[in-house]
């Protein structure tokens, strides 16, 4: 006859004291054998955390505008003396001499603003490349306008004998397309050196100031 007592499901002491194999945890394994730490058996604890803000590493200042910077003003140099020793050439015309004198006092006074532009670009002044384009915009306009003068300087080489009969027909006879050839150049060399002149602001960490012509 079976016993219905409670107390006949009750494991024995010595049983529920002897660890069962399901219960067993797993054998922890290293994560690589490459640092010393792992060699030993030793587990890695913690947790992974992102650093609290993003670090960011300033070099030097670019050193774009010093260099565009000497390289207008030695290109000023040569434009003010190109535009000097054309000053003196053409005192000694008798025609168009006005606008001829006005087209080289122009180019020395561009000269200059192209010096100091590049004086200001090697100090790292933004007002620099703001001087730069106005002084290019006036020596585009000044090119054109001693275009307007060329068949007048023409004659006047003619008649000082520095031109032949016919060389000068055959320059009259393509006057337009030399003029208009003429404009192209201008406008060309007005653009590319604009350009020349804007790599500073295009260059990232240009270090320039905030100053500016244009208030």
């Amino acid at each position: 006859m079976q016993s219905d007592s409670p107390w006949d499901d009750i494991t024995p002491e010595d049983e529920a004291k002897q660890p069962s194999m399901m219960d067993a945890p797993p054998e922890s394994v290293p994560i690589s054998a490459g640092f010393s730490t792992m060699q030993n058996g030793a587990m890695l604890s913690g947790m992974a955390e992102m650093p609290p803000g993003q670090m960011i590493f300033l070099g030097p200042p670019s050193s774009a505008p010093k260099v565009i910077g000497i390289l207008c003003v030695l290109w000023g140099l040569f434009g003010l003396g190109s535009s000097g020793l054309n000053l003196l050439g053409v005192l000694g015309y008798e025609t168009s001499q006005p606008i001829l004198l006005a087209v080289y006092g122009g180019g020395l006074a561009v000269g200059v603003a192209t010096i100091a532009g590049g004086v200001m670009l090697v100090n790292y002044q933004r007002r620099g490349v703001h001087l730069l384009f106005i002084a290019i915009l006036v020596s585009s306009a000044l090119g054109g306008l001693e275009l307007t003068t060329i068949d007048e300087v023409y004659d006047q080489m003619l008649e000082d004998g520095d031109l032949a009969q016919e060389e000068y027909d055959l320059i009259m006879n393509n006057s337009e397309i030399v003029a208009g050839i003429g404009m192209i150049f201008v406008a060309l060399c007005g653009g590319m050196c604009g350009l020349i002149a804007a790599i500073p602001l295009m260059v990232s960490n240009n270090g320039l100031d905030k100053s500016s012509l244009f208030g």
